[in-house]
């Protein structure tokens, strides 16, 4: 029994085992094993948090050649619609992160697309040749859109937004102007014609816009239109409580 216990403990192959234990190259081999079982565990955790965490942070996606910026709020089951939100001159995709507008979206079933528009915030611009409509079709493509989404265009985002509900109506399942500018490029009578789901939405004190959302926008058939009182241009700002429950309502009517 002794000779037998010698002879399994001395066999070679535990032998040559204990031996390259002590050796440089199995701390070697085991430092980077250890370091690859702790990438892929931080990979699949970022993973999970770009889909389900708003505090990821910023994510990048390439349309013709330029880098945009945007946040993705998307909730743990799948999202009823994508709403993208645009955004004013003076503002960026922040400024629904810290108005609550992307959780809000997140937590109510949605998932929230909100990004810098060319040359703004963290993103590059796209060549001047390059129409605005397309560029916007060309980000709306790039997810997987389940449903026709939603947008959210605020003030200067209508150089974009309103071209392309009269390009690319097909492609939408509602749009939400915040008092935008371009509403005059086209005539009245071609917003009597928008087959749409619209929700219009301005400030009562926004003296410059407001003629032009009662005007043009109120021609849309089927077009609901919210004032909020005492607000101005960005009248989200002045009463996100009304925004939210507004915005809410007309998603819920999809």
């Amino acid at each position: 029994k002794q000779w037998y216990q010698r002879r399994v403990r001395g066999s070679v192959p535990e032998m040559q085992i204990s031996n390259f234990r002590k050796t440089p190259l199995f701390y070697v081999l085991l430092f980077f094993a250890c370091g690859f079982i702790i990438m892929a565990f931080q990979s699949s955790i970022s993973e999970e948090s770009s889909l389900h965490d708003p505090s990821f942070g910023t994510l990048h996606v390439d349309i013709n050649g330029s880098k945009i910026a945007l946040y993705n709020y998307k909730p743990k089951h799948t999202p009823k619609r994508t709403v993208f939100l645009l955004h004013g001159m003076k503002y960026s995709k922040e400024t629904w992160r810290s108005l609550g507008t992307l959780e809000t979206l997140r937590d109510r079933g949605y998932r929230a697309i909100a990004l810098d528009l060319p040359g703004y915030g963290g993103s590059s611009a796209i060549h001047k040749d390059f129409p605005r409509q397309l560029f916007l079709k060309e980000f709306i493509e790039f997810f997987d859109n389940r449903s026709p989404p939603v947008i959210i265009s605020p003030s200067m985002s209508g150089e974009y937004a309103v071209p392309f509900i009269f390009t690319y109506p097909h492609l939408l399942g509602g749009w939400v102007p915040v008092s935008p500018v371009s509403l005059n490029t086209h005539h009245p009578s071609e917003y009597s014609k928008l087959s749409l789901p619209v929700l219009a939405v301005y400030g009562e004190n926004d003296a410059q816009f407001r003629p032009k959302v009662e005007d043009l926008l109120s021609k849309v058939p089927g077009a609901k239109l919210v004032m909020i009182p005492a607000a101005n241009h960005p009248c989200y700002l002045d009463n996100p409580t009304l925004w939210h429950s507004s915005l809410l309502d007309f998603l819920s009517t999809l």
